[in-house]
C-alpha cells in the first residue's frame, strides 16, 4: 500500500550535480532501510513540488527529500498543513535543515531515522507577495537575497560555507541598501535603508549563524535588520561566521514577530532555503503558523543549542545514542 511505502524525491544536480553519481549509494541505503519504497529523480529547480503532489495524490504519505535545502523546501510546500511525513537525507551543499533538526550525513543513518517512525510537528513561515512560499528556516532579502542570486546565476562552481563568503563578500562590495518600511505585528515599525533582512525561524544561513539562539521552538520569528554596508557588512558576515553577532544598535536590530510586512520601491531579491521565491514584489508579508508539518527527526532531539554542541550531539545520533546527555 503506497500509505506505508516512502516516497524519494532525489535531486541529483545537488551539491553541483555530484549527487547523481551517489544514486546507486542512496537506493542501496534506502533498500536497507525500507524494503519497499517508490522514487522519482528531478531534473531542474521546482521539481519537487509536482512530484511530490502527484505521489500524494497516489496515497503516499511519507515523503523523503535526497538533496539540499532547496528539494526539502520544495517537499515542504506540498507537505505544508497536511498529514504528510516529511524525511530529510543530506545530498545538498549547505543543509542548514539538517543542521537544525540533528540529521547525520551518513545516508544509512538519516534513512534509517525516517525507517524508525519518530517524528514531531514544527511551525512553518508562510511568505506571500508576487508568489507564495512556506518555509522551515527563514526568508532573506537584501545582500543575502543578492548572494544567494549570484550563487545560482553567476557563481554556479561555488560550493560550501567558504565559498559562499567569498560570493557574499563580492556582493556587499556593490550592494547598495534599499529604503525599506519593516512592520512588525502591526505595532513595531522601523524606516531605513536595508542592507540586510532575515525572517527566521531558524539560525543557519550557508552554516552562519545570522540569528544565534533561534530555533523553531520559540513560538515566533527572528527578525534582523540593518543598514550596514560595506566593511561594516563584511565584519557582520565574520560575526556570523563565528556564531557571534553585534548587539541592538541604532544600525542593526533583531526583534521578535509573527507577522512582518516588507514594503520597498525597489523590489528585494528574496532566498529561501536555497532557491528564490521572487525578485519583484514590493510588499511581502511573512506569517508564522504553528504545528504545520511534520518531521522525522532523532529522537530526544533538543533545540536552542550551539553549532558545537549540535556537532557533538549528531555524532551521538550516527552511533545510535541518544543525542543529549539526560541532564543536558
Amino acid at each position: 500500500m503506497a500509505d506505508n511505502v516512502p516516497f524519494l524525491v532525489i535531486n541529483p544536480n545537488a551539491k553541483d550535480k555530484r549527487l547523481g553519481r551517489k544514486l546507486d549509494k542512496i537506493l542501496k541505503s534506502a533498500k536497507n532501510a525500507f524494503g519497499e519504497f517508490q522514487y522519482e529523480l528531478t531534473t531542474k529547480i521546482g521539481d519537487g513540488i509536482p512530484i511530490a503532489k502527484r505521489a500524494i495524490s497516489e496515497g503516499y504519505k511519507t515523503l523523503v527529500s535526497v538533496g539540499g535545502d532547496g528539494t526539502l523546501n520544495e517537499l515542504i510546500n506540498v507537505a505544508a498543513k497536511t498529514d504528510v511525513k516529511v524525511g530529510m537525507i543530506p545530498g545538498g551543499s549547505a543543509c542548514d535543515s539538517l543542521k537544525t533538526h540533528g540529521i547525520p550525513k551518513d545516508f544509512d543513518r538519516a534513512f534509517e531515522l525516517v525507517a524508525e517512525g519518530y517524528y514531531e510537528r514544527f511551525p512553518v513561515g508562510h511568505m506571500k507577495g508576487d508568489t507564495e512560499r512556506y518555509f522551515i528556516e527563514m526568508v532573506n532579502g537584501g545582500f543575502i537575497g543578492d548572494t544567494a542570486d549570484a550563487l545560482a546565476n553567476r557563481y554556479e562552481w561555488a560550493s560550501g560555507e567558504i565559498a559562499y563568503g567569498y560570493v557574499a563578500i563580492k556582493v556587499i562590495m556593490g550592494f547598495k541598501p534599499i529604503p525599506t518600511k519593516i512592520t512588525i505585528d502591526n505595532k513595531i515599525i522601523r524606516e531605513l535603508n536595508t542592507s540586510t533582512i532575515a525572517i527566521a525561524l531558524t539560525d543557519c544561513i550557508s552554516g552562519f549563524e545570522f540569528i544565534p539562539d533561534n530555533h523553531p521552538r520559540r513560538d515566533d520569528f527572528g527578525i534582523i535588520f540593518s543598514h550596514h554596508k560595506g566593511l561594516k557588512l563584511i565584519k557582520l558576515l565574520l560575526k556570523a561566521a563565528r556564531g557571534t553577532h553585534l548587539k541592538n544598535t541604532d544600525d542593526f536590530e533583531l526583534l521578535r514577530g509573527k507577522h512582518v510586512v516588507i514594503e520597498s520601491d525597489i523590489p528585494h531579491t528574496w532566498e529561501s532555503e536555497g532557491e528564490i521565491p521572487s525578485k519583484k514584489a514590493t510588499h511581502i508579508e511573512v506569517n508564522y503558523i504553528p504545528d504545520a508539518v511534520n518531521l522525522f527527526i532523532p529522537k530526544g532531539w533538543k533545540y536552542g543549542k550551539s553549532s558545537k554542541e549540535r556537532n557533538a550531539a549528531k555524532k551521538r545520533v550516527l552511533k545510535h545514542q541518544q543525542p543529549f546527555p539526560k541532564n543536558d
